[in-house]
């Protein structure tokens, strides 16, 4: 066996069942091999950048680890910004790179790749001799599975046809390590804290997704009467829980914002608790404790101070706190009264002035009009921008895996890639991407992916001919906004060029005619929505506003 065939034959034994790339001439014979002669399915991307975008978004909704490949140097190169994304969600992706020949020293394409990698925190793990390939490998995919964190695996093209030791394939496996539960006495001290709290919140975040902690955390706040929600990027977690407000912070709702400030204790389960779930800390009463729980240790109480830290899975923490507190008898019914039951039940988001005018149409309203005709079992995926608040409060998601928000970077353009990984990722479920015109234009490309594997999508453009963004903060600083202002481009007219379907919408009416495409959804749909650029999201005022909680924490 030569080394390239090993690397398929590797990914195969891990049970890897989906792989995303772009080739060239450092990784076109293991990517031709695995999906030719073992049945690997691969998807090759327009860009780089798409191919990891594509990698994360499947291992986001699976939990698995996504698996992409690049050739060397500019292949390298072009996927930074979504390998930084990934990153920073801590996302377990497996990138599989060529490298320069060995016995070149000075090849075109040649450039400290593994400086590159660690310049945006990713590990990089080598091969060390062609007869090591297989346990390199499976060490690489099993360390970014552990660490949920991409790591690069970089092979020289010289070394690839390069014969190897298959011996040691049927010894290799994956593997994730078990949960761990925090020490008993941390156990104890935050079953005081529970104790002594009249109204308790929980907020959990997406290393309680990936710990699977709905049904735990439900049983404890069930348990303590406390009240749940979630970051932006986990929500849909509670999905039906009636005593579930939503997400926390930015994009946190009236009812939301009403009510977590009552709270006098905040029980936070994998979530970060950075300034944007928490706005600053104002969003939680100022004599409210905190108990922090992160299966990293490092993240506890790094962003937002706090009164007692548990080291360990969500779930498994969720669960060691409920026998405590079992133990003790506790009972009580915090939040969960009648009154405030009603309350959120009656909680309706529809609660503005509707500002469609016939010839652009209200990205509110249009959330809500698709949260009801669109299928619930549904994938949606948000990309950064402006137009990313719309679809995160307005339209609903049947769980967390039925929403994945690459925003970690804060980087536009991601969303397409993304999308496409998810939706080979949950080809069962309706994949929704809510871009603007901004973030699609950067890569549009990959829309021509989802024409060639036929992949279904329905893409609903914010259409504000700008990023928006950008002409709403300009606007707070009193400066003009024509560098952010672009021409109206015909997205429906692009999409058909392109092979895909489109329509435009100005008008709630106009949504009458996707119906056909939904029921029978054949390859992607483009719908060009006519947005007025100078309509400003309510959550974009709250943390963008001049001297509000954004421009205080940064001292403007």
């Amino acid at each position: 066996m030569r080394v390239y065939e090993a690397i398929g034959e590797t990914l195969k034994r891990l049970d890897v069942h989906a792989t995303f790339g772009l080739m060239g001439d450092g990784n076109l014979r293991f990517m031709t091999h695995l999906a030719h002669e073992l049945g690997i399915s691969y998807y090759a991307a327009r860009h780089e950048g798409g191919a990891v975008a594509m990698a994360d978004g499947y291992a986001r909704v699976t939990g698995r680890v996504g698996v992409c490949s690049v050739t060397q140097g500019p292949g390298v190169t072009n996927t930074l910004t979504a390998l930084t994304e990934a990153r920073k969600a801590g996302s377990p992706l497996l990138l599989l790179a060529g490298d320069s020949p060995m016995r070149f020293v000075r090849h075109n394409q040649d450039v400290d790749q593994t400086a590159i990698f660690n310049s945006v925190g990713v590990a990089v793990e080598r091969v060390r001799t062609p007869d090591t390939v297989i346990a390199d490998v499976s060490r690489a995919f099993n360390r970014a599975w552990a660490s949920q964190r991409p790591i690069a695996m970089q092979f020289p093209t010289d070394m690839q046809d390069l014969p190897c030791d298959a011996t040691s394939l049927h010894a290799i496996s994956a593997q994730r390590p078990p949960a761990s539960r925090p020490a008993a006495e941390a156990i104890k001290l935050a079953a005081d804290l529970v104790a002594a709290a009249k109204r308790p919140a929980i907020i959990a975040g997406r290393g309680a997704v990936r710990a699977n902690a709905r049904e735990s955390l439900e049983r404890l706040a069930e348990q303590i009467g406390a009240l749940l929600a979630t970051t932006a990027q986990a929500k849909g977690l509670f999905a039906g829980n009636p005593f579930y407000l939503g997400s926390s912070g930015g994009f946190a709702s009236a009812l939301g914002e009403k009510l977590l400030p009552e709270a006098d204790l905040i029980l936070a389960f994998g979530a970060s608790l950075n300034h944007w779930t928490t706005r600053n800390r104002e969003l939680f009463a100022a004599s409210a404790r905190i108990i922090h729980c992160d299966v990293e240790r490092s993240a506890i109480g790094a962003l937002t101070p706090v009164d007692l830290g548990l080291a360990g899975d969500a779930a498994a923490s969720a669960e060691a706190l409920s026998e405590e507190l079992a133990r003790r008898g506790l009972q009580a019914a915090g939040f969960r009264i009648p009154d405030i039951e009603r309350e959120i039940a009656g909680f309706r988001l529809d609660d503005f002035e509707d500002q469609s005018n016939g010839r652009t149409i209200d990205p509110r309203t249009l959330m809500l009009t698709l949260d009801q005709i669109l299928p619930r079992e549904r994938t949606v995926v948000l990309d950064s921008g402006h137009c990313m608040g719309w679809a995160a409060v307005y339209l609903s998601a049947p769980d967390a895996a039925g929403f994945v928000f690459s925003n970690d970077f804060q980087a536009v353009g991601l969303g397409l890639g993304t999308a496409f990984g998810a939706a080979i990722a949950r080809p069962d479920r309706l994949t929704v991407l809510t871009p603007g015109d901004g973030g699609l234009m950067m890569t549009l490309g990959e829309l021509e992916t989802f024409v060639r594997y036929k992949i279904p999508l329905l893409a609903i453009v914010i259409n504000d001919a700008a990023y928006g963004a950008e002409v709403h903060l300009l606007k707070n600083v009193g400066l003009p906004s024509d560098g952010a202002l672009f021409r109206d481009n015909d997205f429906a007219a692009i999409a058909s060029a392109m092979g895909a379907q489109g329509m435009t919408v100005r008008d709630v009416s106009d949504l009458g005619r996707l119906q056909p495409w939904l029921d029978q959804p054949l390859g992607p749909m483009v719908v060009d929505c006519k947005v007025d650029p100078q309509l400003r999201g309510e959550w974009f005022g709250k943390v963008f506003a001049p001297g509000g909680w954004y421009q205080r924490m940064c001292g403007h």
